[in-house]
């Protein structure tokens, strides 16, 4: 009888896979022995032993399943709570999207603003360099009015009419401001 032989026949009578495979390592299959040779060197695995162990790998199969259903149950809580990070991230990312759009906009707005500011103030500088040119240009004139007054009042009052000469000082004070 071969290994795999010897295993199915175990299996026939109850064995699992695994002890069947422990219970036959110490035999040695080169020798091809025979069924009383195999189930003598299984004695000492058979009986009380293999219930024992039975039972082992049951408490060990049951372990596991808890720790496979406690694994789930972590995974399954994990991937709701990556799902709301997920989705936080995604309502704080448009959030911020809306909020620098409107931050876009409103220095747009400002960038608008500011350039009509500054056109309105190169119109302003020009108007007032204008008025600066006007104001020079009428103080000149009254300058010359005055100079041109005070030089016909003085050839006046070198004629000899009081009268005359009262009225021109009057009009040539108010002049003067």
């Amino acid at each position: 009888m071969n290994k795999s032989q010897a295993i199915k026949l175990l299996q026939n009578e109850g064995w699992t896979q695994a002890d069947a495979i422990r219970a036959l390592e110490v035999i040695n299959f080169n020798t091809n022995p025979d069924e009383i040779t195999i189930r003598r060197a299984i004695s000492s695995f058979a009986g009380s032993e293999l219930i024992n162990r039975q039972r082992l790998q049951a408490a060990q199969k049951g372990m596991v399943t808890k720790k496979n259903k406690e694994i789930e149950k972590n995974k399954q809580e994990y991937a709701a709570k990556i799902d709301q990070l997920n989705n936080y991230q995604k309502q704080e990312r448009e959030k911020y999207e809306a909020e620098i759009q409107r931050l876009s906009d409103q220095n747009k707005s400002l960038d608008l603003q500011l350039n009509t500011i500054k056109s309105q103030k190169n119109e302003l500088i020009q108007v007032n360099d204008q008025l600066k040119k006007d104001n020079k240009a009428l103080k000149n004139l009254i300058d010359a009015i005055k100079l041109k007054l005070a030089i016909d009042t003085k050839r006046l009052l070198q004629y000899e009419d009081s009268e005359i000469r009262k009225a021109l000082i009057n009009m040539f004070k108010s002049t003067l401001g």
